[in-house]
């Protein structure tokens, strides 16, 4: 338990560096790189040092950010497929190559371990759990063996009174030739047990676990009594009621809302700029008729939207993704950016790049949008807040990401049906929502605070 709670400090330390040490160095090198200016204007690092000594905000912003960045490398930290597994010869990293075929989804990488090939008999995918605990107990190996020798004297056994005779049916003779080709494969299995137990005491064999080694879709159906099941040594939150682990659920879920969040977020906020900014700046028969169009397209019913694709189709990651900033993701930020546009290209700045000559897109993307992104700083965090409220809204009504999925609002379905005898399942979705939605409130009110305009006024 020590050493996992030190491996638990450590990689929180390593994610902290990663996220606030190397990759900042990282993209402001690949910036200065590609020939672009790095370095901040002055207001903008004016309302950065206001921003971080707002505690509050500060400190979540540095919890969330590390938290989110560590949650992408949780195949390395939550799974129940190892880092690196040896057998002899054979050297295979099961949970790096999970890692990159999700990093890498346009690319078929996946290759499975055949048990056979690490020791194992059969040749469906290693059982790694049995694997490491035959590194812990020898015995395993010659409990194996007497199954094995058991089955064999058993199978000749029936050979032997079971020999067609000269009257025997084609039935029979089938049935007997299929008993004696069991016989080789069977001694296969036993030579196949025998070397590998020789492997393991000579050191040839190795394996090296995750720290916590359990899978979302892992299903534990071997533990004591059904499932769900109460919290333990082995299982911190317990199962759920398909004896999944509650906690890797929990990591993997907070994971997918908060990248839910924030593409939905991102990509509504790009075309609602794209949008406010040419409302904005042209005015007259665009910005009337736009307006029109998106007060008609606001009026989709939402939700209503949703159960009717449900009811068609079963919704996916990218397809949720994609009916949120269709349908509602982009509109607020058009009129942020559209009152923006208006305010600033009366501006002398915006007549001046006119006069030198600088066409409209120049003009509105390299001058009026730098000057028009406070809006967009300010309401990013609240927003989401909102589309993770969302997505754990729709998981819980049913009508959100496939079965399966780790989800948060699947959790908290759940616990609403065992909240008598298993209020664990309901109160720690509840707090992990509670926390996250906490902590990213508390950045949007200190970035809404360093980003107020009446603080660097000469009034004051």
């Amino acid at each position: 338990m020590i050493l996992k709670l030190i491996g638990t400090a450590l990689v929180f330390a390593a994610g902290y560096l990663l996220t606030h040490r190397a990759l900042p160095l990282l993209f402001v090198g690949a910036g200065k790189a590609l020939g672009f200016d790095m370095k901040p204007a002055p207001h903008w690092q004016k309302r950065v040092k206001r921003f971080k000594t707002m505690k509050r905000g500060y400190y979540s912003f540095l919890i969330i950010t590390t938290l989110f960045v560590t949650s992408f490398f949780l195949e390395f930290l939550v799974n129940s497929k190892p880092l690196l597994i040896r057998y002899e010869a054979n050297v295979s990293f099961p949970a790096f190559r999970e890692w990159s075929d999700k990093l890498f989804f346009f690319a078929d990488l996946r290759r499975m371990e055949k048990r056979s090939d690490f020791g194992q008999v059969g040749d469906a995918e290693v059982d790694y759990r049995l694997f490491a605990a035959s590194r812990r107990d020898p015995g395993i190996f010659d409990r194996q063996l007497e199954k094995l020798d058991a089955e064999l004297k058993d199978v000749k056994k029936q050979l032997a009174s079971s020999r067609p005779g000269s009257g025997s049916t084609a039935e029979e003779r089938r049935d007997y030739a299929d008993l004696r080709e069991i016989v080789p494969a069977i001694e296969a299995d036993i030579e196949l047990v025998a070397r590998a137990r020789v492997a393991f005491a000579d050191g040839k064999a190795s394996i090296i676990m995750p720290l916590y080694p359990y899978s979302p879709g892992e299903h534990l159906l071997d533990l004591p009594g059904s499932p769900p099941h109460h919290p333990d040594r082995t299982h911190i939150l317990g199962t759920d009621d398909s004896g999944a682990d509650v906690f890797t659920q929990l990591v993997y879920g907070f994971r997918i809302s908060l990248s839910f969040a924030l593409i939905v977020s991102g990509t509504g906020y790009f075309i609602g700029i794209i949008i406010g900014g040419i409302m904005g700046y042209f005015g007259g028969w665009v910005d009337i008729l736009t307006q029109r169009f998106i007060e008609i397209w606001g009026s989709i019913p939402f939700l209503f939207t949703i159960m009717i694709v449900a009811a068609i189709v079963q919704p996916t990651f990218i397809l949720l993704v994609g009916m949120l900033v269709l349908l509602h993701g982009w509109i607020g930020m058009t009129y942020y950016m559209r009152g923006e546009f208006y305010r600033e290209k009366t501006r002398d700045y915006v007549h001046a790049a006119e006069a030198m000559g600088a066409t409209d897109w120049s003009v509105m993307m390299k001058h009026i949008l730098p000057n028009s992104l406070v809006p967009v700083v300010t309401f990013a965090p609240f927003a989401i807040v909102a589309y993770i409220g969302q997505l754990v809204s729709l998981d819980y009504l049913g009508f959100g990401l496939p079965v399966g999925t780790p989800s948060w609002g699947s959790l908290l379905s759940q616990g609403m049906q065992y909240i008598k005898y298993y209020p664990s399942l309901i109160l720690t979705p509840s707090v992990a929502l509670a926390v996250t939605l906490f902590l990213v409130v508390q950045i949007g009110e200190a970035v809404r605070e360093a980003f107020d305009p009446k603080v660097f006024s000469r009034l004051r």
